[in-house]
């Protein structure tokens, strides 16, 4: 067992080390927010692991070596006790652990179509398991032979543990057998990684001495356990095979070979037979006096190993706790690059995209819905009047034809009182068909310009929305618009009356859509003609002929007409005025809903920059506090390693 100086010893390294003191840290640092989950996870399993292997008592001792190296026979020799069978073909991929017990006994975990645990018991001396090909009525050790070196089983086994009596294990010595290093699976490769990474204090690197480093055995110790070389103990075994005389040459050559291939200087190198021990042991063979020495040497070497494992035990965990602080401290410093990245990142897009001068961009977008709007405008207004002044014409025709063709006194009056309202109500409803189609052109140029403003807003807004943008785009001018021309033809009076409540306007999908057209036509029609009709009847003009009443008739009636008519083109193209200057106000309006509601996402945006900004600088004056604290830590860790591996025990 394990002497209370040497257990002195463990403790000052282990105070040495201030192990719980880095673990403490790590595990506030990963508790913050801004460190991500995986790397949570990450640390904190590496802090569980060293803190179960700090609370385990025993040194862990990994035998690492290829297939017919001689691994088993050395296994076997430290034991005592020829117990693992040799074999030169692969077999398990997975570490056996050989520890301490009052007896043998055995428990592995399986795999395969029957996964599950057999454990054998103390008192068991015969063994029986189905679904195992070989494994009925066998004793513990003609099991372990099974489980280790018959492939159809071996291939399933994920676990192995064996108790065994053997006083080099009663020293808290725990054997893990791990799969040979030249085997055709990565698996075998891995999990030796694994053994040395996570749980050895030392490696054995066995090396038989017929084939000294092969390049097999070097490549996988140059890839896959180079940080792990100086926790590794070179053994040469079978070198009672060797001529006495060729031994130091081979041994020199050998080191040489470490050096160059695996930079390991200097490299420690322990020479044996485990052979001959096992020869003692079983009496197989006889051993020659001149082969006792190698029986002495490997007594020697198990001292070397115990004082070895004390000593390494702690150098293992302060490499593992150094790890986890290196590990910690690239991930904080990726996070923080990272975090710093994505803010400027996203900081460049939104400088990119934002519209640099808004008040230009919506002066601009106002000045061409404008342009837009006055072309329908200007053709409508020209359009309009002649539309006035060819119903003029037709109508002011109609009635003089009317007029100059009456036949008698009757007909004339019959012209006034009703031919004449009636060529009026037609040129009426036809006046202002027409009028309302024209006066469309203006809503539709509206809708046109809203649409092109719209267009090149999206364009611009959709950009923004990527970036963090909050509002939906409302198309408040589009389709569905519609003109109210009812009552086109009023009186003068009403037409004010509309003008001034703006009764005339009706809002159509928010913007004003309709007008009103005040005329006189009827009203004048009925008072001039009216007055004529007593006037012909009660033969004003005495004496007169028909003819001359005709005359005297159009004398009156037709400047008044064509008066009207006159008025008519006026106030019509006033209303369209004042109808094109509300339909313009609210293209601003619309342009300027807009705008407004872009500069508001656009300081929203602004405002969550300058929160996010603020909490990198905190952020990054924390993480810079804790960088330089690992960085110490680090520092004085590998000083006190340094420290450690001087100390060779007290």
């Amino acid at each position: 067992m394990t002497n209370t100086k040497t257990q002195e010893t463990i403790d000052e390294l282990d105070a040495l080390t201030d192990v719980e003191d880095h673990l403490q840290f790590a595990a506030n640092i990963i508790e913050r927010e801004e460190i991500y989950t995986a790397l949570k996870s990450e640390i904190d399993f590496q802090i569980n692991q060293i803190q179960k292997r700090r609370g385990d008592p025993n040194l862990y001792l990994a035998v690492i070596g290829e297939f017919s190296s001689g691994k088993s026979t050395f296994i076997n020799a430290l034991l005592r006790d020829d117990l693992l069978k040799t074999s030169v073909l692969p077999t398990t991929a997975a570490a056996t652990k050989l520890r301490y017990g009052s007896c043998l006994q055995v428990e592995v975990q399986l795999g395969g179509i029957r996964p599950g645990i057999v454990k054998t018991r103390v008192d068991s001396q015969q063994i029986t398991v189905p679904w195992l090909p070989g494994v009925d009525g066998i004793d513990n050790r003609e099991f372990i032979h099974v489980l280790t070196a018959k492939d159809e089983v071996a291939k399933d086994v994920k676990q192995l543990t064996i108790t065994h009596p053997a006083p080099f294990l009663a020293n808290s010595i725990v054997i893990i057998d791990t799969p040979g290093t030249n085997a055709t699976s990565a698996l075998h490769g891995e999990v030796t990684r694994k053994v040395i990474a996570n749980e050895a204090d030392v490696a054995i690197i066995i090396i038989p001495a017929t084939i000294p480093l092969s390049q097999s055995l070097a490549s996988f110790l140059g890839d896959a356990l180079r940080l792990f070389l100086h926790r590794c103990v070179f053994v040469v075994t079978r070198m009672d095979q060797i001529r006495q005389r060729e031994q130091s040459d081979m041994l020199n050559n050998l080191r040489s070979r470490l050096v160059e291939q695996l930079s390991i200087e200097p490299p420690i190198l322990y020479s044996c037979s485990a052979q001959v021990v096992m020869d003692d042991i079983t009496g197989a063979e006889p051993i020659p006096p001149e082969l006792l020495v190698w029986k002495e040497r490997f007594e020697q070497l198990e001292k070397l190993l115990i004082n070895r494992l004390c000593r390494e035990r702690l150098l293992a965990i302060s490499e593992n706790v150094l790890r986890l602080l290196t590990r910690l401290f690239e991930q904080l410093e990726g996070s923080l690059r990272s975090h710093w990245e994505n803010y400027q990142h996203r900081q460049e897009a939104i400088e990119r995209e934002i519209i640099p001068d808004l008040a230009l961009f919506t002066a601009e977008q106002q000045l061409l819905c404008q342009r837009m709007l006055d072309d329908a405008i200007s053709t409508t207004i020209a359009k309009s009047g002649q539309c006035v002044e060819k119903y003029r014409d037709k109508t002011i025709s109609k009635i003089y034809n009317a007029i100059f063709n009456a036949e008698d006194l009757q007909a004339l009056e019959n012209v006034v009182k009703n031919e004449a309202e009636s060529i009026l109500k037609t040129a009426q409803d036809e006046l202002q068909q027409e009028l309302q189609n024209k006066i469309k052109k203006i809503s539709q140029a509206a809708i046109a310009a809203s649409r092109e403003f719209d267009s090149k807003f999206v364009e611009v807004y959709s950009r923004l929305q990527t970036l963090g943008g909050g509002f939906e785009i409302q198309k408040t001018m589009h389709d569905g618009v519609q003109l109210n021309t009812s009552d086109v033809f009023t009186s003068m009076q009403s037409l004010q009356e509309q003008m001034d409540t703006k009764d005339g306007f009706v809002a159509v999908g928010g913007i004003a859509t309709g007008i009103a057209i005040g005329t006189a036509i009827l009203p004048v029609v009925g008072t001039v003609i009216g007055g004529l009709v007593g006037f012909i009847v009660s033969g004003g003009i005495m004496g007169a002929s028909l003819e001359k009443r005709k005359q005297q008739l159009w004398d009156k009636l037709g400047p008044s007409l064509d008066s009207h008519f006159n008025s008519v083109k006026g106030k019509t193209q006033d209303e369209i005025q004042t109808y094109a200057r509300s339909v313009s106000n609210f293209l601003k309006q619309h342009i300027n809903q807009y705008m407004a509601q872009y500069k508001a996402t656009v300081e929203g945006i602004s405002q969550v920059q300058e929160t996010e900004l603020q909490r990198l600088i905190n952020l990054q004056t924390t993480m810079q506090a804790d960088l330089q604290e690992i960085d110490r830590r680090r520092k004085s860790l590998s000083a006190k390693q340094q420290r450690l591996a001087a100390i060779e025990g007290k």
